[in-house]
C-alpha cells in the first residue's frame, strides 16, 4: 500500500467524528419520537376515559346493547356493511351525484359492477346507486308483467324487524318507495311517503338517488338491484344484493354519531385529529384535523441537505381506509384488541409525517372500540434546530477538509519520496559517472536528512571511484622512475665482467623489468584511452565500412586464422567515433584469437535489428567460466593465460564496454548453443 493511500485511510478515520454525531442525533431523535408517542397515547387515553365515564354509546355495526367479539361475529353473518359518510351539504334528490361530497372510491360494489354510495346529513340517510344495464325495462301498468328493473332496500328500524322497500318506476323522474315482501319483490302499491327518490338514465344504464330517514333505516341496511332483461318473448330476472343470501338479513349501517362528535369537539380544538372507532374499526366520530404540511423550507447548503437525507426516516405511506370509513392499518387495529399502539406514516408531499396513537375503550366484556389520535410532526424532529444542523454540517465539512488536507500532504510527500528514489536510481550514469546531487537536500525534515545522507554517500563513492579510475595512471607514473633506475643499473651491470651464474640472474632480472614495463605501458594506454573516450566528439559514420576495413587488415595480422565477415545491414550509420569502434573490434578479435586454435575460423557479422545494429564476433574454443559470466566486462578481470610472454591485465573487454556505452549501446557475451565456442555482441544505436 502506497504512502498516499495509507495517509488517505488515516484521514478517513476523521469521519468517525460526524458518524458519532449522527449516531447521537439518531438516539436523540428516537428519544424525541418516543416522547411524542407517549404524549399522544396519554392524550388518547384521556379521551377514552372521558368517553367511558360519560357512557358514550358506541353504536356501530350492531345495536348498542351488544358489543365486543359477539357483535363482530353478528356483522359477518348478516351481510355487507354500508358506511355512510358525512355530507358537507344536503344534496338535491335528482338522480345526479354532482352535489355529493363523497369520494368515488367510497362506493360499495355489488356483483355485476353496480355501485352504491351512502351519506348522512341531519336526520336523513342518502343513497346513490349507479346501475349498469344495457337493456332498460320500465314497469308496465300496475298488475301487469314485467315489473321492470327495480331496487330493493332492507331496513331494520327495530332489532329483528326487517322492512323491505321497493324502488320502481315506469319512467325516469321522481318516484315513491313501496313496501314489498322478501319473496319475489313485487310492487304492492303500498307507499311509504317518508322515502323519496329520483330515477335518471345514464350512458351505460341508470342511476337512482334516494333519501330515507335515519329512524327508518335503523342499525342495518341492505341494497339489492333487480335486473330484468328481455329474452325473446319472455324475461330473465337477476338479483345483486348486499345481504346474506341464506338469511336475507341486511348488513350493518354505520355512520358518524352526532353525540360522539359533540363529546370529541373540545378535544379536537386542542390540536390533532381525534376519531372514535367501533369494535370492528368503523369511524363513529371525527373531530379536529391534522395540520397541513409545512411550506417548502428555504434551500440550505448541499452539505445540510445531505445531512438531513442521511438522517431521514423511511416512513410508511399513510394507509387508506379499506373499505371507506374503516381503519385497516394493522398497528392501529391492535388497540381494538386491548393494547395501545402507535405508528408513523409519511405524507405524499414528503415534507412531514403523521404520528398516530390508538388506545382501547373498555366495555363490560372487553374493548368496545378505540380512540385514534393523529398529529403532524417533522420526520426528523431534531433537525428543526438550525443550530444543530449547522453544527453537524461544520463537523462534516471539517472532517472532509482534514481528509483532503492529508490527501494533499500525502501526494506532496509521495512526490518527494518518488523524486528521491528516481535520483537514487539514476545516480550512476551510463558511462559509470556518479551524480552527487539529491533533490530535497535543503529540507529540514527526515526526508531532507535522508537526501543529505544519500548525497554524502554518493560523494564519497565518487571520490573512491575517481581514485580507482586514476590509480592505474598514477601507478604507471610513479613506477616508471624506479623502473628506469633498475633498467639503467642492469645496463651498467651487463658491461661489467660477471660469472656465469651472475649472467643467469641478470637475465632473469632483465625479463622481470621488461614485463613490469609492459604492464605499466598497458595501464598507461588504458587510462589514456578512457580519457580519450570521454573527450571524443561524436560524429556520424558508416559502421559497416569501418568493420569491413578492419576485417581486411586482420587477415594480414592473423594469417593463422580465417577471418570471415558478413554485413547484412542495409543502413549502418551511427553517431560516434570510427577510431574507437576500430579499437573495440581490435580487442574483440584479439580476444577471439587468444581463445581459438590455429587454423580455426573467426566470424565477424554486422546485423540489422530494427532501431539498432549488432556487431558480433564468434570464435570456436572453450566456453565462458560460470563464475566470470557477470564480471567479464569489468576492469582488471582476465581469464586468459599469458601468451608470448605478454601479461594480460583484463582491460581489453572493459574498454569494449566503455566504447559501447559511448555509442549508446551495450556489450554482451554468451556461449554458442552447441557449446563449441563463444560469441561477443555489441549493440549500436542507429543514427536518426
Amino acid at each position: 500500500m502506497s504512502l498516499r493511500v495509507q495517509l488517505l485511510v488515516f484521514g478517513l478515520l476523521t469521519l468517525v467524528l460526524p458518524w458519532t454525531a449522527i449516531r447521537y442525533v439518531e438516539e436523540m431523535e428516537a428519544a424525541l419520537r418516543g416522547g411524542l408517542e407517549q404524549s399522544l397515547l396519554a392524550s388518547a387515553t384521556t379521551v377514552a376515559a372521558a368517553l367511558e365515564e360519560q357512557g358514550a354509546p358506541l353504536c356501530g355495526s350492531v345495536p348498542c346493547a351488544s358489543s365486543g367479539s359477539d357483535a363482530a361475529a353478528d356483522v359477518v353473518a348478516r351481510g355487507t356493511t354500508i358506511y355512510a359518510a358525512p355530507l358537507a351539504e344536503e344534496p338535491s334528490v335528482d338522480g345526479v351525484r354532482d352535489d355529493w361530497s363523497v369520494a368515488d372510491e367510497a362506493a360499495v360494489v355489488l356483483p355485476g359492477g353496480q355501485r352504491v354510495w351512502a351519506g348522512v346529513r341531519g336526520r336523513f340517510a342518502y343513497l346513490f346507486v349507479a346501475v349498469r344495464d344495457r337493456d332498460l325495462v320500465y314497469r308496465r301498468q300496475p298488475g301487469q308483467l314485467p315489473y321492470g328493473d327495480r331496487l330493493v332496500l332492507a331496513t331494520e328500524p327495530t332489532p329483528g324487524a326487517v322492512r323491505w322497500l321497493l324502488l320502481v318506476t315506469s319512467a325516469p323522474g321522481a318516484f315513491r318507495a313501496q313496501e314489498t315482501l322478501p319473496t319475489r319483490f313485487e310492487p304492492t302499491e303500498s307507499y311509504d311517503e317518508r322515502v323519496v327518490g329520483a330515477w335518471q338514465e345514464t350512458a351505460d344504464g341508470y342511476a337512482v338517488e334516494v333519501r330515507i330517514p335515519l329512524a327508518l333505516v335503523g342499525a342495518h341496511l341492505g341494497v339489492g338491484v333487480i335486473d330484468v332483461d328481455r329474452a325473446g318473448s319472455d324475461y330473465s330476472v337477476t338479483l345483486a344484493a348486499t345481504w346474506d343470501d341464506a338469511t336475507r338479513a341486511p348488513g350493518a349501517f354505520i355512520y358518524q354519531r352526532p353525540e360522539l362528535g359533540a363529546l370529541l369537539a373540545p378535544f379536537g380544538r386542542a390540536g390533532g385529529r381525534f376519531r372514535v372507532l367501533d369494535a370492528d374499526g368503523w369511524v363513529l366520530a371525527d373531530a379536529g384535523r391534522v395540520a397541513e404540511p409545512a411550506a417548502e423550507p428555504e434551500r440550505e447548503s448541499l452539505l445540510a441537505d445531505l445531512f438531513r437525507l442521511a438522517l431521514r426516516h423511511t416512513e410508511t405511506p399513510y394507509p387508506t381506509e379499506q373499505p371507506a370509513g374503516r381503519i385497516a392499518a394493522a398497528p392501529l387495529r391492535r388497540a381494538l384488541g386491548g393494547d395501545g399502539a402507535t405508528a408513523w406514516y409519511g405524507r405524499a408531499q414528503g415534507q412531514d409525517a403523521i404520528v398516530a396513537a390508538a388506545v382501547p375503550i373498555a366495555g363490560p366484556r372487553g374493548p368496545i372500540g378505540a380512540v385514534l389520535l393523529e398529529r403532524a410532526s417533522d420526520p426528523i424532529l431534531t433537525l428543526t434546530n438550525d443550530a444543530l444542523v449547522r453544527l453537524m454540517s461544520l463537523t462534516v465539512l471539517a472532517s472532509v477538509l482534514v481528509a483532503l488536507g492529508l490527501l494533499g500532504y500525502a501526494a506532496w510527500l509521495s512526490l518527494r519520496v518518488r523524486r528521491l528514489a528516481n535520483a537514487a536510481e539514476t545516480a550512476l550514469g551510463p558511462r559509470g559517472e556518479i551524480r552527487v546531487g539529491m533533490p530535497g537536500e535543503g529540507a529540514r525534515d527526515e526526508l531532507g536528512d535522508l537526501a543529505r545522507s544519500f548525497a554524502h554517500l554518493l560523494a564519497r563513492l565518487r571520490e573512491h571511484t575517481e581514485y580507482l579510475r586514476t590509480l592505474s595512471g598514477k601507478l604507471s607514473h610513479e613506477l616508471r622512475t624506479p623502473l628506469a633506475v633498475v633498467t639503467t643499473s642492469l645496463d651498467n651491470l651487463e658491461h661489467e665482467r660477471q660469472t656465469a651464474a651472475a649472467d643467469e640472474y641478470l637475465g632473469r632480472l632483465r625479463q622481470g623489468a621488461e614485463r613490469l614495463d609492459a604492464i605499466l605501458v598497458a595501464m598507461s594506454e588504458a587510462a589514456q584511452l578512457e580519457q580519450a573516450i570521454g573527450e571524443t566528439r561524436a560524429e556520424p559514420f558508416d559502421l559497416a565500412a569501418v568493420v569491413a576495413a578492419c576485417c581486411a587488415a586482420y587477415r594480414d595480422v592473423y594469417p593463422e586464422r580465417e577471418i570471415a565477415y558478413r554485413g547484412a545491414a542495409a543502413d549502418a550509420r551511427v553517431v560516434g567515433s570510427g577510431e574507437l569502434v576500430a579499437q573495440l573490434l581490435d580487442k574483440l578479435v584479439d580476444n577471439a584469437v587468444g581463445f581459438s586454435a590455429a587454423g580455426s575460423r573467426i566470424d565477424v557479422a554486422l546485423d540489422d535489428v530494427g532501431r539498432e545494429l549488432v556487431l558480433g564476433v564468434t570464435n570456436r574454443g572453450p566456453p565462458l567460466p560460470a563464475t566470470m559470466r557477470g564480471r567479464i566486462f569489468d576492469s582488471l578481470v582476465s581469464i586468459r593465460e599469458q601468451r608470448d610472454g605478454k601479461p594480460h591485465l583484463g582491460l581489453g573487454l572493459h574498454i569494449v564496454a566503455l566504447i559501447a556505452k559511448f555509442h549508446g549501446g551495450r556489450a554482451e557475451a554468451e556461449d554458442l548453443p552447441d557449446g563449441t565456442g563463444v560469441v561477443f555482441r555489441v549493440w549500436f544505436a542507429r543514427a536518426r
